[in-house]
This record gives C-alpha cells, structure tokens and sequence, in this order.
C-alpha cells in the first residue's frame, strides 16, 4: 500500500508545468488527499519559487504525524 493512503501527504502543483499537465497534478493531489500549494511557474519550482518549495516543506515537518 502507498504511504499516502494512510500519512498525511503534501503535494506541489506547478501551474505552468509542460511536462505534467496541472490539471493531472491536482487530480494525484486530491486522490492523495494533499495538502496542495500551488505555484505560478513551470516544472521545476525548487528553482523559479524555492522560498515556496520551503514553507510547503516547513509545512509538512512542522505537521503531526
């Protein structure tokens, strides 16, 4: 069994993205039941928005498990 179907999960959805359509991301973000951030850039966002990469990050380890 995938750990996100029983971990809390969070998933980042890059917008602009050309190699995985956002639309499919927010559909991998939903089944997982994510916490989803959503970022104006394309597939690489630890690059373009890496200050937004790490509060999702901050985010998750600050979370309870």
């Amino acid at each position: 069994m995938p750990a996100w179907k029983s971990l809390p999960s969070w998933f980042l959805v890059a917008e602009g993205d050309q190699a995985i359509p956002p639309d499919a991301e927010r559909l991998f973000a939903k089944r997982m039941n994510a916490t989803t951030t959503e970022v104006p850039t394309n597939h690489v966002a630890m690059v373009s928005h890496p200050d937004d990469v790490v509060t999702l990050i901050k985010s998750a380890d600050a979370a309870p498990a």
